[in-house]
């Protein structure tokens, strides 16, 4: 009897719509969590820059160059060289920014005076990924070498400093030389720990969820 008394509504069971409710929650659940981690590549939307420890709102741009002098070591009788003999590391860049009045690079002593050039101090310049607190670059010893203005109309003025450092580190710190075999099982087992940590993340907040739905099926 009680079997015909069921209602129905366009052939499914009252007594079943809990259950499709909690299927349609389940599916909207893997919909939303995503196996994948965040993106990979950097852009300048999710780089913080700072320097001497402090946030540079008002930059735009920053840029950096390693180079490595090398001298060629020959031979007679040969048109190659021998070897390439590493002389000296040069670190550059350059920090694009707003001019704001009032707050200059003088202002905020990142560039020297024309009274106090000989006394000018280094400067802290350190990039990071907002999103994996990765860091991208690191130097405590630069120092600007160059300025560089342009005040146009109907557009925002804009100021280019030049710079040099001594020494930098990015995402390896500086270390001594390490076998190409070692460097890859270091790079396995941290890819490793991530996606570990990744693949709990998504654990909890499933189980969470799956929970949270039961509780809606009658």
């Amino acid at each position: 009897m009680a079997e015909y008394n069921k209602l129905k509504n366009n052939g499914l069971e009252l007594g079943a719509i809990g259950q499709q409710i909690g299927e349609n929650l389940l599916s909207n659940v893997t919909g939303v969590v995503s196996v994948l981690p965040t993106a990979k590549y950097t852009s300048g939307a999710r780089v913080k820059l700072s320097i001497n420890g402090e946030l540079v709102g008002f930059a735009f741009g920053v840029s950096w160059n390693v180079s490595t002098t090398v001298s060629e070591i020959r031979s007679i009788d040969d048109y190659l060289p021998q070897e390439l003999a590493p002389k000296h590391v040069s670190v550059t860049g350059t920090l694009s920014m707003l001019h704001i009045p009032g707050e200059g690079p003088s202002i905020s002593a990142h560039q020297s005076n024309v009274l106090n050039f000989l006394h000018q101090k280094y400067i802290t310049i350190e990039v990071r990924d907002s999103a994996t607190d990765n860091l991208l670059f690191f130097t405590n010893k630069a120092m600007v070498i160059s300025r560089a203005e342009t005040i146009q109309a109907e557009q925002l003025g804009t100021i280019q400093l030049e710079w040099r450092a001594i020494g930098w580190k990015d995402e390896l710190d500086p270390t001594p030389p390490q076998s190409r075999k070692k460097q890859a099982e270091d790079k396995a087992n941290k890819a490793n720990s991530k996606i570990d940590d990744i693949t709990k993340t998504i654990e909890d907040e499933v189980s969470e969820k799956l929970s949270r739905v039961r509780g809606l099926i009658p």
